[in-house]
C-alpha cells in the first residue's frame, strides 16, 4: 500500500521503539520521513542501514527539542528540506519516574518542557508547512487518565497532551488537517523497561488482556498509518486506544 507516495512526514523520537516503527511504516507506503531523535547515534546509524537495506526513503535528524539551539537548528533542517509536511507524528517521551509527593518542581517542569511545550512549539513552527489533508498524531498513555505507579510527572503531562491535542483538533479541522492521538498499552519499549515495578505491572497487564498479549510497536504504527489513510479523513479528535481490551476490564 504506497498511498504516501510524495508524501513527506516528520516523527519525533522516529529512532527507536514505538517511533521507530512509525517511520518505517510510514516509510514502507511511500512516504519521505524525517525521523527525528535526541541521543542514540547507534539506534540511528541501525534505522538508517535499514533504510538503505530496504530502499525507504528515511532522513535521520539529531536534535534535543527540549532545548532551544537545538530545537531551532531542527526546525531550520526541515522549513529548508520540506517545500510541505503531510503527516507530524508526536512519538518522542520522557520524564521522571517517581510517586506524586516525592517529585521537585524542577523535575516536573522538566518533564512538562519535553513532553508538552516542545510538543506545541514543534507543532506551531511547521503547521504553515501543513496542507488540506494533512494529519497531525500524538502517541498519548493509559497514564494520562489513570494512575500507574511512580508515573505522576509523566502521566500529567500526557493528560495536558491529551487536552491540547483536542482544541489542535477542533481548530485546524476547518482547514482539512485532523489531529488524532494513539493511546497504547503497555508496550515493551526501552521506556517501558525503566519503569518501575515493571515485573508486577507486565504481570498484570497480561492477566487483565483480553487479547492475551501485549501491544507491540508495530500494533501501533499500522493505527498510525491507517489514520494517513483517505478513510481516516473524518477521524477527528480521537484518542484511539490499543491495549488488547485491558482497558475493558473492572
Amino acid at each position: 500500500m504506497n498511498h504516501l507516495n510524495d508524501r513527506v512526514a516528520v516523527v519525533t523520537g522516529g529512532t527507536r521503539g514505538i517511533g521507530k516503527a512509525i517511520v518505517l511504516a510510514l516509510a514502507g507506503s511511500g512516504a519521505h520521513v524525517y525521523a527525528l531523535y535526541a541521543r542514540s547515534r547507534k539506534n540511528a546509524e541501525s534505522l538508517e542501514q535499514e533504510a538503505r537495506d530496504k530502499g525507504l526513503k528515511i532522513t535521520i535528524v539529531r536534535g534535543d527539542l527540549a532545548h532551544e539551539k537545538s530545537y531551532q537548528d531542527v526546525v531550520d533542517r526541515l522549513h529548508d528540506a520540506c517545500d510541505h509536511i503531510d503527516i507530524l507524528v508526536h512519538s518522542a517521551a520522557s520524564g521522571v519516574h517517581r510517586k506524586a509527593m516525592d517529585l521537585s518542581e524542577r523535575q516536573l517542569k522538566w518533564t512538562f518542557e519535553i513532553n508538552v511545550f516542545a510538543v506545541h512549539r514543534l507543532t506551531c513552527a511547521l503547521i504553515g508547512k501543513m496542507r488540506n489533508g494533512s494529519r497531525i498524531i500524538g502517541i498519548t498513555s493509559p497514564g494520562g487518565t489513570r494512575v500507574i505507579p511512580s508515573y505522576a510527572a509523566v502521566g500529567a503531562t500526557k493528560g495536558a497532551m491529551e487536552a491540547l491535542f483536542r482544541h489542535y483538533a477542533s481548530e485546524l479541522a476547518p482547514d482539512g488537517i485532523t489531529v488524532n492521538l494513539v493511546c497504547p498499552g503497555l508496550v515493551m519499549t526501552d521506556a517501558a523497561k525503566a519503569l518501575p515495578e515493571l515485573e508486577a505491572m507486565l504481570e498484570k497487564t497480561l492477566e487483565y488482556t483480553p487479547s492475551g498479549r501485549l501491544t507491540t510497536p508495530e500494533d501501533v504504527a499500522e493505527v498510525v498509518r491507517f489514520l494517513t489513510t483517505p478513510a481516516a479523513s473524518q477521524i477527528v479528535g480521537q484518542n484511539i486506544v490499543i491495549d488488547g481490551g485491558k482497558g475493558l476490564m473492572a
